[in-house]
């Protein structure tokens, strides 16, 4: 046999060796950039198979709530001043005439019935002049409001035509929640559906100065750090079990980052319940604005005209005083300290709104309170606090009056009689048509264009559709007033 190769044979099978090594290197290197596989600890797969169970349960109850609302272009909305306390009358500024422009926005919702009834918050559909709600599977259908109520921010709809398909979610019991418990927010966010973030709940406790929720007469909150986004309003909060505890409210946005804040879920059946039902709440109220003493400065007490020398450490402390309320016809003064409702003790404002509001409309309930160092306890019976819902116009005039349904309570403190019907005037905004027209807090409004009112909603509605024809001048509604000194006609002309 030859040993003897040629520089050639060498050459060539030098390369065939340096290839294959090669090869062989770039397949290590290929396999080495590949991540390795991970084994997650059963309790990961477990609590991962929970969350996805939990969304995929209240996916086919959960929808998109489209809306388009009509604005005027120019012009002063109605609005409700901010209280800590039983808050006043709403102020009916009615937008002056202009150019009407749509906005829309999206918030969520959840399905609640077979029926087509869904709950969502108040401040999503708020003067919607079109609904439409998404099903999970994309079917887009039209959808009215049943009732709202802006003291809690809940509000109910119902499709026009609802499928029999629907789903109805299976809601919890929110006094169970504890702080710690894994959630899921489940909702439309930034245009988006059917979008889920999970967390625990943050916390759990009664509304305050520090926290405010989107309902003045929601009592009590859910705290999550589940991350929520505009859109998500009106969506459900969801525990492990698939079960709803609270309807997403508010975002929070502070130095510690992003909280969110729903409304728990006993809350929103309750309200829920009875919009269905009657279409509105009726809520008790005082006719005062109430803060807390422990927060009162030196120079508030001046202003009120009290010392604080003989204040208690708790208690509400009384500083506006609603003409014509229950409050003021029973005898309370600004700067009286209401101590306690019924022997029930009053630490500070939320507990004189909470007091109140656990009554019926007409209940009498025994007010203590402090006035000077000395104490004294008057019978109130409770009126009802008017509804921005059940009242707000979209009149093009501008009226710039206060409202309140005359009550027989009511009546008599105004020096009428007891079966008078109407809308009692509490206040009149300074400069308005109503100013103009002469017409003065303590006078009720029997007659619209000569057709009785006998409420607040009445009133409004009839405002709301007068053209002034009665009137003989076109300027405005004619209206019948009375008082104690009698009735009279005035007629409300445009600016």
């Amino acid at each position: 046999m030859n040993l003897r190769w040629t520089r050639t044979k060498w050459r060539t099978a030098l390369a065939i060796m340096l290839g294959a090594t090669m090869a062989a290197s770039g397949m290590a290197m290929s396999q080495s950039a590949v991540t390795p596989k991970t084994e997650a600890p059963p309790q990961a797969r477990v609590l991962s198979r929970a969350f996805s169970s939990a969304a995929k349960a209240l996916r086919p109850s959960v929808v998109r709530i489209d809306v388009e609302a009509e604005r005027p272009k120019a012009g002063r909305q109605f609005r409700m001043p901010d209280s800590d306390g039983a808050p006043f009358f709403h102020r009916f500024m009615f937008p002056e005439g202009g150019e009407v422009i749509p906005r829309h926005g999206t918030g969520s919702g959840v399905i609640l019935d077979t029926s087509g009834n869904i709950v969502t918050n108040r401040h999503v559909v708020h003067g919607a002049s079109k609904l439409t709600v998404t099903l999970h599977d994309g079917r887009e259908l039209a959808a009215r409001v049943v009732g709202k109520d802006e003291r809690t921010d809940v509000a109910v709809l119902k499709l026009t035509n609802p499928p029999r398909d629907l789903v109805a979610a299976r809601l919890g019991d929110s006094q169970k929640l504890e702080v710690g418990e894994w959630v899921l927010a489940v909702g439309s966010p930034l245009g988006l559906e059917q979008t889920v973030t999970v967390g625990i709940v943050s916390g759990l406790g009664k509304t305050s100065s520090k926290v405010r929720m989107s309902g003045d007469r929601v009592r009590s909150y859910i705290q999550t750090d589940a991350k929520i986004n505009p859109g998500n309003s009106g969506g459900p909060l969801v525990n492990l079990d698939g079960e709803v505890v609270g309807v997403n409210t508010l975002i929070n946005q502070g130095p510690g980052g992003s909280y969110g804040f729903a409304i728990p879920v006993n809350e929103v059946r309750r309200v829920a319940q009875v919009l269905m039902k009657e279409g509105r709440v009726r809520y008790a109220y005082l006719g005062v604005r109430v803060g807390d003493v422990k927060g009162v400065e030196p120079e508030e007490w001046e202003k009120l005209g009290r010392s604080p020398k003989n204040a208690p450490k708790d208690g509400a402390l009384v500083s506006e005083l609603t003409p014509g309320s229950p409050a003021a016809g029973a005898g309370l003064r600004v700067g009286d300290i209401i101590t306690s409702i019924n022997d029930r003790r009053t630490d500070g404002a939320a507990d004189v709104i909470d007091a109140v509001s656990s009554h019926p409309v007409g209940t009498k309930v025994n007010v203590s309170y402090l006035r000077e160092g000395k104490s004294g306890t008057v019978q109130v019976a409770l009126g009802e606090l008017p509804s921005e819902d059940g009242s707000a116009p979209d009149s093009s005039r501008k009226v710039g009056v206060m409202l309140q349904t005359l009550t027989p309570d009511l009546a008599q403190s105004l020096g009428v009689h007891p079966s008078t019907r109407g809308a009692v005037i509490t206040d009149v905004e300074r400069g308005s048509p109503a100013e103009r027209a002469g017409l003065r807090a303590g006078e009720v409004i029997v007659e619209v264009d000569r057709k009785p009112v006998t409420s607040v909603d009445e009133a409004v509605a009839a405002l709301r559709q007068s053209g002034g024809q009665s009137s003989g001048k076109g300027g405005g509604p004619l209206l019948r007033v009375r008082s104690a000194s009698g009735a009279r006609y005035v007629t409300i002309t445009a600016e």
